[in-house]
């Protein structure tokens, strides 16, 4: 397959020098009478590709087992491409919704090398920058997408002052096999760096996704491109997400929705990501696809492209889609791919020893409830080991830090490892009563739905009341009632601390560091629990007229 990209800093200077060379090549021949010309056609075909995208693999480089299945993992996937690729006669695309890296401990361990080396090994074409590509920092981000055999876009990212386009990532590609000319653009999350460690993106500038898609497509467009696809680290939530591969979803809103809403140029395919969730739907015209995370979901999507006809090929018509559906990929449909087993083998047979060590005992499981804006026992877990890590009054922690639940029965480090992989040094963070209030405030979602977890407190609220005028009593665990002037110790994360989620309220407590780890701090308080560790009960959150 070749690719080609655009020039980082002038994108039309290689069509304007093969101009002046075609020149100077004619200027150089002798004159004579000329001949007929003699063009070779375009040939009469029926050209047709496919789509195969995944996102938020979050380094799922070993499966899940469900059952007396798995699911999903590099070795699996890479059997499942294959096959796929094999039920179809023309190309195949394989793309990446972002989010590649960061998850697991073996994919943790290795500063996401593992996942990168697979990827590359799977073939995949392209990738959207994800907002956790950016965890753990530029300086590494920049060595794995050297690393990467396959192109990373975001054709909203401009280095911050100088306007210009990061020379180590791409708005846009083309890829060619079959003699067909498929563009992809990528495109990141705009608030990205609203959601990462602070620091993370310095020197980066994120603009809106929907104009910077536009750009590109017309840029691509401009090359005579068969088809567009887009690919984003933006995703969708859907009321009834659907089941059946080809079901589609309905009830679906969020940022992909919006983003495709106010494109104003057509594209044949949006494949997101992010929000994890299965999305199968259509916004102007556009259809939408989005899997569910953890190698849980390979979208497929195919197209016929109309015959070219004549001498010149002149601009394409547009594909038309005759198949998008999102398949599972469960081991017993496949043998998964020896060569990928084998790399996965390598990378995970040092570590496999404390991987498989296990660190609780839990009487039933612990859900995270798909990370839905509303108290779970997950999240309540998390808020306790924090607190207590801490020595904090009150422990809270955002909905997103929630990457799973965990299951009945023994509890491994990796499962821990895959609940919390994050590396945040816990803080504690010392404030008045006040500041608490609009902290908690803050967790509230548009419509009155607890997204942040607590520990420490009971927190009576009114979901109806006005923004801002929800928090109604805060009690602690002793009793007391916070009054506006006492002081409190709140324990979290180094990145809530630090305004991530949006949470610039944190940045006026006075912090104090721990030196603790988030995952170690879970790990030692799950061994002061008496086992089987029973689920943290529930009504930390009371609407008004509760208890």
């Amino acid at each position: 397959m070749r690719s080609t990209l655009p020039h980082p800093h002038a994108p039309g200077s290689a069509h304007r020098l093969l101009g002046v060379l075609v020149i100077l090549v004619a200027a150089a021949l002798p004159a004579c009478t000329p001949a007929a010309p003699v063009t070779d056609p375009v040939p009469e075909r029926a050209q047709s590709f496919q789509i195969l995208h995944t996102n938020d693999f979050h380094g799922r480089i070993l499966p899940q087992v469900i059952g007396e299945d798995t699911l999903g993992g590099s070795a699996v996937l890479a059997a499942h491409f294959d096959s796929l690729r094999a039920q179809v006669d023309g190309p195949t695309f394989l793309l990446s919704g972002g989010d590649v890296m960061q998850g697991t401990a073996v994919s943790n361990l290795s500063w996401g090398r593992a996942s990168i080396a697979l990827y590359n090994e799977k073939g995949y074409d392209a990738a959207a920058l994800g907002n956790h590509e950016f965890d753990w920092g530029l300086d590494t981000l920049r060595v794995r997408v050297a690393e990467s055999e396959f192109v990373w876009l975001a054709a909203n990212i401009l280095e911050h002052p100088a306007g210009t386009r990061p020379d180590w990532i791409r708005p846009w590609v083309i890829l060619e096999e079959g003699g067909l000319r498929v563009g992809v653009v990528g495109v990141a999350l705009a608030m990205t760096p609203e959601i990462v460690m602070a620091g993370r993106t310095e020197g980066l500038e994120f603009l809106p996704e929907a104009p910077a898609i536009d750009e590109a497509v017309r840029e691509l467009r401009a090359q005579g491109v068969d088809a567009v696809i887009v690919t984003g680290h933006v995703g969708a939530i859907c009321e009834e997400p659907g089941e059946a591969p080809e079901e589609l979803s309905s009830g679906c809103r969020g940022g992909l929705i919006e983003i495709v809403e106010a494109m104003t140029e057509p594209v044949d395919l949006f494949v997101g990501g992010h929000t994890h969730l299965r999305n199968l739907t259509d916004v102007a015209g556009i259809p939408i696809v989005q899997t569910p995370a953890y190698s849980g979901g390979i979208s497929v999507t195919r197209f016929d492209v109309p015959a070219r006809t004549g001498t010149e090929a002149g601009t394409p018509d547009r594909p038309t889609l005759v198949h998008r559906s999102i398949r599972e990929p469960w081991a017993r449909l496949v043998d998964p791919d020896t060569a990928v087993a084998r790399m996965v083998e390598e990378w995970t047979v040092e570590i496999r020893p404390i991987l498989e060590e296990p660190v609780a005992t839990l009487a039933r499981p612990f859900s995270n409830e798909e990370r839905a804006p509303r108290e779970n026992p997950a999240g309540n877990l998390l808020a306790d080991a924090q607190r207590w890590a801490t020595g904090a009054d009150v422990g809270i922690v955002n909905n997103g830090s929630l990457r799973r639940s965990l299951p009945e029965g023994e509890v491994s480090w990796e499962i821990l490892y895959e609940f919390q992989p994050f590396q945040n040094e816990l803080v504690l963070l010392h404030m008045d009563g006040a500041l608490l209030r609009d902290v908690l405030e803050f967790g509230l979602d548009a419509g009155g739905n607890p997204w942040t977890h607590i520990s420490g407190a009971h927190v009576r609220y009114d979901p109806a009341a006005p923004q801002g005028e929800r928090i109604r009593e805060i009690r602690l665990e002793d009793g007391r009632v916070v009054a506006p002037d006492d002081r409190i110790r709140l324990g979290t994360t180094e990145f809530l601390a630090t305004a991530g989620d949006g949470y610039e309220l944190l940045l006026e407590a006075d912090m104090e560091r721990t030196g603790v780890v988030d995952v170690d701090g879970l790990r030692d308080y799950l061994a002061t629990l008496p086992s089987p560790i029973q689920p943290p009960e529930l009504g930390r959150w009371n609407p008004a007229g509760g208890g």
